[in-house]
């Protein structure tokens, strides 16, 4: 067996140096786009790394700024409620009339405290010990003091408080 003579023929020559020029020519041109979309993946990639380096810092900034408010806000709450629990309510053996009675005047004491400032409450602890320990609490025919035990001061002020016969 034996192959065909071909490179004496000028017509076979042209074709195989078209194949060799057009595989160079191709090899060139894939590797030149190849090139062209990795250097813009490349410049791409780059710009989102800076984007995103950014934008952490940004939202860092962002995170201290609301922290910061955060706090501000913190300092500047304010009372919303005042709640008012008796510690010995079953063993001063009181109806819940007479209860509701010493509760009602004891919170009408602290309608002031509403809506104040959490901080000017916490400086006047000392006094609103002193306006509910001083009083005297009528109920009925009987009179009474109340002993604070307890007390929470944040977005509602809370009280615990003894029920104590007045001398």
């Amino acid at each position: 067996m034996r192959i065909p003579p071909y490179y004496r023929k000028p017509g076979w020559q042209r074709f195989f140096a078209g194949v060799a020029i057009g595989t160079l020519a191709g090899w060139a041109f894939f590797i030149f786009q190849f090139g062209a979309i990795h250097e813009e993946l490349v410049v791409d990639l780059n710009k989102q790394r800076l984007l995103i380096a950014e934008q952490h810092e940004q939202i860092d900034l962002l995170r201290e700024a609301e922290q910061a408010k955060n706090q501000e806000n913190e300092r500047k709450l304010t009372i919303q409620d005042v709640s008012i629990t008796f510690t010995n309510e079953k063993s001063s053996k009181l109806n819940e009339l007479a209860l509701y009675e010493l509760k009602q005047e004891a919170e009408s004491e602290m309608h002031l405290l509403k809506n104040k400032n959490i901080e000017s409450a916490v400086e006047g602890k000392e006094l609103i010990k002193r306006t509910i320990e001083n009083k005297t609490y009528t109920s009925g025919d009987k009179q009474y003091k109340l002993k604070i035990e307890e007390m929470y001061i944040y977005t509602m002020l809370e009280l615990y408080v003894r029920i104590e016969a007045a001398e």
